[in-house]
């Protein structure tokens, strides 16, 4: 690997670590990295929230979360917790008012937003070296 390689993910390491202390200040980014599981709910419900062509439910988080992640009551208590700080709302789907879709309040959308951005210029220096994932 170049050098200048090294010198620009060495940078980006340094601000990504700045960049974590402002995170653990955020309240929704503190409830985002409080563990994996709560990670990959909270990234489900945004998705859900972003993309109109998406719908979450506890159902489908169960679905699409490895068990080897969390359990269902977990994934159970972080929708619960996540909906008493105001991060998440529930509401009857509109084809099965028996299925709650999950969405981002839209304090918790806007904050998300802002933190997906700035997130993102953390990795600018990587910009013209990055790789895509392999398939």
């Amino acid at each position: 690997m170049p050098e200048n390689n090294n010198n620009e993910i060495a940078e980006t390491i340094k601000s990504a670590l700045e960049f974590y202390k402002y995170e653990l200040d955020l309240p929704l980014t503190n409830f985002i990295f409080q563990s994996p599981l709560h990670w990959n709910v909270m990234t489900i419900i945004a998705l859900a929230t972003f993309d109109p062509e998406q719908t979450t439910s506890f159902q489908h988080l169960c679905e699409s979360i490895s068990p080897k992640t969390g359990s269902k009551s977990s994934i159970q208590s972080i929708i619960e917790s996540g909906i008493q700080k105001g991060f998440i709302e529930k509401s009857p789907l509109v084809n099965d008012k028996r299925i709650k879709s999950l969405k981002l309040t839209n304090t918790a959308t806007k904050d998300y937003e802002n933190w997906v951005r700035a997130d993102a210029t953390t990795f600018g220096p990587l910009n013209g070296v990055a790789m895509k994932t392999p398939k």
